[in-house]
């Protein structure tokens, strides 16, 4: 896919681009206040409980998906819809409840009893099943999902400042450091916003959805998948910059981008291929991180080429505007002074010539005979 020599004004466009991230982030936005986030135990605490599987009920040939949709359906008879299920190992159930107390924890431990004995359990001699092999039991307290919750903040914060510092440096030259690092944050909280977003619609739909470790894991690659991609079309911009130097830095741009947008895509799409089959194929552990990690691929993919570029056009843009106002402004300028001294110089000229008229109808009347009074 060859996207050089061929006539796309993108540039052109900036504003529908900006268009359609504006409405997915207000989206976004809008699931995020109305539904919340759809937080894990890692985030808002609750308890873990690790079963052992029978050698004879482990998954074998990767049939991991078709095990935990059994346990499931059976825990979802219990009434244990949101109870999260994963397989560690391939020996071990890691069953994740929503209980933030001993007592609660006790209570659904009961349950998944029952609802999993049957399947996981060991059979005794006569042949029915007995308990299932509780191999450890662990709270999550909200204190600690707080802090959890407030490091992870930190982490993505802290990641974005030092991405903006780095950009900042590689690119300040003739001091556009601050533009080209601008850029490519707005084009990074673009992405975060949308991935949030839509992670919000999505587990407000799909309750099995959650925000947890691996989210936070998630948004930390898709920072630094997106900020890449980001850069090497600000490199291509440079170069071009330096070779073209009497061409329009729009027209630059867009060949740029048109340059770049083959490697782009086709990488992006690479990586889309495969996080799709990961996520059909993969186990339910890795679920949520591909989900956001396929959300994530595409905006970035999306933002490096339609948002981070066309900010610098639109940045390019202001500067022109501010430059034309101010010569606007220069003409002006000059042209009161002059206008003043026209002005001066034509008062004077009528004002010096008043005088000498006057004299001259009073010469005139002066010298004029008098008539005779008539009675």
């Amino acid at each position: 896919m060859d996207f050089r020599n061929r006539h796309i004004d993108i540039v052109g466009k900036q504003y529908l681009w900006f268009g359609i991230s504006g409405f997915i982030i207000l989206v976004g936005l809008i699931s995020w206040l109305a539904f919340g986030l759809n937080l894990g135990v890692d985030f808002k605490g609750g308890g873990q409980l690790k079963y052992l599987i029978p050698a004879a009920q482990r998954p074998h040939n990767g049939n991991d998906i078709e095990v935990l949709d059994e346990a499931r359906k059976a825990l979802a008879a219990e009434g244990l819809e949101s109870v999260r299920l994963q397989i560690t190992g391939g020996d071990t159930l890691l069953v994740s409840t929503d209980a933030n107390t001993t007592d609660a924890l006790n209570s659904q431990e009961k349950l998944i009893n029952t609802a999993l004995a049957p399947k996981f359990a060991e059979k005794g001699a006569n042949g029915k099943a007995g308990q299932l092999k509780l191999l450890g039991r662990d709270m999550v307290g909200p204190v600690i999902g707080k802090e959890l919750r407030s490091n992870a903040i930190k982490g993505v914060i802290l990641g974005v400042l030092l991405i903006a510092l780095w950009v900042y440096l590689r690119y300040n030259f003739a001091g556009n450091g601050a533009r080209y690092a601008t850029a490519g944050i707005l084009a990074l909280i673009h992405d975060v916003f949308v991935l949030i977003g839509l992670m919000a619609l999505i587990g407000h739909i799909f309750p099995s959805v959650e925000i947890d470790s691996s989210f936070i894991a998630a948004l930390l690659t898709v920072v630094g998948y997106s900020i890449n991609d980001s850069v090497v079309i600000f490199d291509r911009i440079r170069e071009n910059l330096r070779e073209r130097r009497h061409d329009a830095f729009k027209k630059i741009v867009n060949d740029s981008l048109l340059e770049t947008m083959s490697r782009s895509v086709n990488t992006g799409l690479t990586v889309v291929i495969m996080l799709i089959v990961m996520f059909f194929f993969g186990g339910d552990s890795i679920h949520n991180f591909i989900l956001a990690m396929l959300i994530g691929v595409v905006t970035g993919m999306y933002s490096s080429i339609f948002n981070a570029s066309m900010l610098l056009t639109a940045w390019h843009d202001w500067d022109e505007y501010k430059l034309r106002k101010a010569n606007a402004g220069r003409d002006i300028a000059r042209e009161i002074p002059a206008t003043s001294s026209s002005q001066a110089k034509l008062s004077s000229t009528s004002g010096s010539s008043k005088p000498a008229s006057t004299d001259s109808s009073f010469t005139k009347t002066s010298n004029k005979p008098r008539g005779r009074k008539r009675f």
